[in-house]
């Protein structure tokens, strides 16, 4: 019994080590527009860092993806490949929905600095701005009013609190590459 008992476990951490998406956990705060929101952490290893472009690119598991640091977080230089890193942030309301361009690949661009109180209780600093991701539209539920995405660091929903924005989602069907702009609450720091 203890020998199928240790079987089963071997292949039940062999495959939670074969995730695809990143390994996410939270902590509640709420936010303007959407109510109570997940602040989630990432525990990642850092696979390059661009201190020019305050670019590092991450990886946990086999997913890598780009992340834009503010300044106000901090100098880049002290940060090398293999470092650990965790990575906090809040989604806040989505503030467009729109078709992508035709040809357009899984991204996500910051777009700007918002100095706003759209997040409140954070659990400590964080900076505020826009982004917007390009993704793969998976389903929008007017009954809930949730969207659902696939972009650069796997599946996601969001809430789409905004009447007009709401009415853009329904048009948008599945397997379109589309356009998310929304406010994000952001941490980032060495581990």
């Amino acid at each position: 019994m203890l020998k199928k008992i240790s079987a089963i476990a071997v292949v039940s951490f062999a495959l939670a080590g074969c995730a695809t998406t990143p390994v996410v956990t939270s902590q509640t705060v709420i936010v303007a527009g959407v109510g109570p929101v997940e602040v989630e952490r990432l525990d990642v290893d850092v696979v390059a860092v661009h201190p020019a472009d305050r670019i590092v690119v991450v990886r946990q598991g086999r997913q890598t993806w780009p992340v834009a640091v503010p300044e106000t977080l901090g100098d880049l230089q002290n940060l090398k490949a293999g470092d650990k890193v965790e990575v906090r942030r809040a989604e806040g309301a989505v503030l467009s929905a729109k078709r992508a361009r035709k040809g357009a690949k899984p991204n996500i661009v910051y777009t700007e600095m918002v100095a706003d109180s759209s997040f409140q209780n954070l659990p400590e600093k964080f900076v505020v701005r826009t982004l917007t991701v390009t993704a793969k539209f998976e389903s929008y539920d007017p009954a809930t009013n949730i969207v659902s995405y696939v972009g650069p660091a796997g599946p996601r929903t969001r809430i789409v609190s905004d009447p007009e924005i709401q009415n853009d989602a329904r048009l948008l069907k599945r397997g379109d590459m589309v356009e998310l702009t929304f406010a994000e609450a952001f941490h980032f720091q060495k581990s």
